[in-house]
């Protein structure tokens, strides 16, 4: 019976995704809109208020569902909700696997400045306004440290993938801002994931000391993993020539790393993104991994996008007050990333034009924003009215980059240089 409804569930989500993801492309926008799009479609912000019984049919609380009472979530995990945890840890050790390491030591030092600055006022415009929504809006299980850590990080997130795609899209990679852009991402986000691991450390801490540990054990685990883990797993690809037990090698490395920071409090991407970095680079290798993701972001990583979705309920959103607190979130996320990346970019000794075009850029946020928000609801450190404040955050800003660097003198070219074509085949893991 559970399979059976699981097979239609997942029939009805790729079948919905595949509509909002051509509508997106349609008017401009990434498919990673349309699968966001897709899942608050079928969530109980649009089915569930339209059809409440036909949501309830299709995804029925219990058990492919945490139950929904009150506007709360209760903790037991969904078989959903483990098929797009799956689909995210396949996605982000494919992103690992395709990061250029060479690209940001390259740029490393302007895309270090302007990372740090695109990073930090949003930061700090995000922690202080969390002092002001934490009475109101915190989750169950948060603490003062926790949430506004928790709400700053939100806000000063770059989507890499994302990024990635639309500068593709545009013909934007061939070009200065395009790949400093893509490098300050790339940058930035490995700093973000650093900010989460330590928000959730606190979030399960009991104390300083506790905390302390908890972070030097994932500070040791990345040492381990690139300085011992990494020439080992060289060598053993070097000896064994089946590309099959490869492959088996390369995937029981993941699933450890996985494992060992799910041990450690710690969510499971973190150990995927950093198998990723450390997998080798040939071409026979490169090959499965695109094949991977071919299935993973066409069934798997979508089920995230629905899952965040049917988690996301606009309808808390009630009377001028909260959607005013939406709006306030929604400027002070916009001006810390345009603005810190905008002056840090034009410091740099940039033109304005290309300070304003990154400090957009660097607005754009989408998967990994959903990631850090699905954490923060899973950890009860934000609550349900949040979360869905900073969805609707998260979709606004993404979405309006495409119409407003057209303003600033990039349009999408017909040529296809070389340039281009190779960024955009390494950068091609998804529409996201």
């Amino acid at each position: 019976m559970l399979t059976g409804q699981l097979l239609l569930q997942l029939i009805v989500i790729l079948l919905v995704v595949q509509i909002f993801a051509y509508l997106s492309k349609k008017i401009g926008q990434q498919r990673v809109i349309g699968e966001i799009l897709a899942g608050l479609a079928l969530g109980p912000s649009l089915l569930g208020l339209l059809w409440p019984h036909l949501e309830l049919q299709l995804f029925p609380l219990p058990p492919s569902l945490p139950a929904r009472f009150a506007g709360q979530l209760f903790p037991e995990r969904s078989t959903l909700q483990t098929l797009g945890d799956i689909g995210l840890i396949l996605y982000m050790f494919s992103l690992g696997v395709h990061l250029d390491i060479n690209l940001m030591l390259r740029q490393s030092r302007n895309a270090a400045i302007i990372s740090i600055s695109s990073i930090l006022l949003p930061l700090v415009l995000g922690g202080i306004l969390g002092v002001f929504l934490y009475p109101s809006l915190k989750g169950s299980s948060a603490t003062l440290l926790s949430f506004v850590l928790l709400v700053g990080t939100a806000m000063s997130i770059t989507a890499f993938p994302v990024l990635a795609r639309l500068l593709s899209e545009k013909k934007m990679l061939g070009i200065k801002v395009g790949m400093l852009a893509l490098t300050s991402a790339a940058v930035g986000d490995i700093i973000a994931w650093c900010l989460l691991a330590y928000v959730i450390a606190v979030a399960h801490a009991h104390g300083t000391l506790s905390v302390l540990y908890t972070v030097g054990l994932i500070i040791l685990f990345a040492a381990g993993i690139l300085l011992m883990v990494r020439p080992m797993l060289d060598y053993i690809v070097r000896r064994v020539q089946l590309e099959s037990l490869q492959m088996a090698i390369c995937l029981f490395v993941l699933l450890g790393a996985a494992y060992i920071t799910d041990l450690l409090s710690i969510h499971p991407i973190f150990g995927a993104f950093l198998a990723g970095i450390i997998m080798p680079r040939n071409a026979a290798f490169t090959s499965h991994i695109r094949s991977l993701d071919r299935i993973n972001t066409v069934l798997f990583l979508p089920v995230y996008f629905v899952f965040s979705g049917l988690n996301t309920q606009i309808g808390l959103l009630q009377g001028l007050s909260s959607w005013l607190i939406c709006l306030l979130i929604f400027a002070a996320a916009s001006v810390g990333k345009i603005v810190g990346g905008t002056l840090a970019t034009r410091m740099t000794g940039n033109s304005w034009r290309d300070a304003l075009s990154l400090g957009l850029l660097m607005n754009t946020r989408g998967l990994v924003e959903l990631i850090v928000l699905n954490i923060g609801l899973q950890e009860k450190i934000l609550s349900p009215t949040l979360f869905a404040m900073l969805v609707i955050m998260a979709i606004v800003t993404t979405m309006m980059v495409s119409p407003l660097l057209p303003l600033l003198g990039h349009r999408s070219s017909a040529d296809q240089d070389e340039v281009v074509q190779e960024m955009a085949t390494a950068v091609d893991l998804e529409s996201t």
